[in-house]
């Protein structure tokens, strides 16, 4: 991973290094998921990356984990995400768009990466949440992360994300004051994690502000998550009558 990231890094045409690199993330990403036992079902099945930014719900550093398998992401992550063991090195393997909100000049830089990012045709995903949840409501979203697509006209691609264990087991949701180290040793303990990635369709941005996009995604993101939690809920309680 290392050597693929170093030369990603170093490669004279850059974009086209990123673009091989998604690739890569990608196929990490699938292999993580077996580590940690996480199945991932996408709806539907065939389901592609066809330009836009990314939008989803959010529940912690599991999503990286799944949002890499599903098309190979490049991530803003907060600036001490850096520090994180293990997640942090990942991290800065996939060549996130680092994000520091205490830096006006650093926040610029960071908008102009977005912007050439969806240029390029590399898939970007945010969490407009702000904050990782227990995965039973989706929040209000912050209208900041559209500020992208409001401006530079980049549809939205909405995804809902859902995470199924077994009765009795621990979350993999990371959402309380709980450290890193103990939730994760707590994820790789979890004897089965099912997630469901739901790809809604394509919110248009041209002619909308940031605060319309922001509420029309978090609209259908909200209405998709509550429809799926009803579907998934029914599917579950069907499997354990028919046990």
């Amino acid at each position: 991973m290392a050597v693929v990231s170093w030369r990603t890094s170093h490669s004279r045409d850059q974009w086209k290094a990123i673009r091989g690199m998604a690739h890569y993330i990608q196929i990490w990403g699938r292999g993580l998921l077996r580590i940690f036992n996480i199945k991932l079902t996408v709806h539907p099945a065939d389901a592609a990356y066809h330009g836009g930014l990314v939008v989803s719900n959010h529940m912690g550093y599991a999503d990286i984990l799944v949002h890499s398998a599903l098309w190979g992401m490049r991530f803003c992550p907060k600036a001490d995400v850096r520090k994180w063991p293990v997640l942090g090195w990942y991290a800065g393997l996939t060549h996130p768009i680092w994000i520091d909100r205490r830096s006006r000049i650093k926040s610029k830089e960071a908008l102009e990466e977005f912007s050439a990012t969806l240029e390029h045709g590399v898939a970007l995903i945010v969490y407009p949440e702000g904050t990782s949840t227990d995965g039973k409501q989706v929040l209000p979203f912050k209208t900041s992360s559209f500020e992208l697509a409001a401006t530079g006209g980049f549809p939205i691609q909405p995804i809902v994300t859902v995470y199924r264990v077994p009765e009795g087991a621990d979350s993999p949701c990371w959402y309380t004051d709980i450290g890193i180290i103990p939730h994760l040793w707590q994820l790789v303990g979890i004897p089965e994690i099912r997630c469901d990635v739901y790809v809604l369709p394509q919110i248009a941005a041209e002619g909308r502000s940031r605060k319309e996009l922001a509420e029309l995604t978090c609209r259908a993101i909200t209405e998709a998550h509550a429809a799926a939690l009803r579907e998934l809920a029914a599917e579950d309680g069907l499997a354990n009558r028919r046990s």
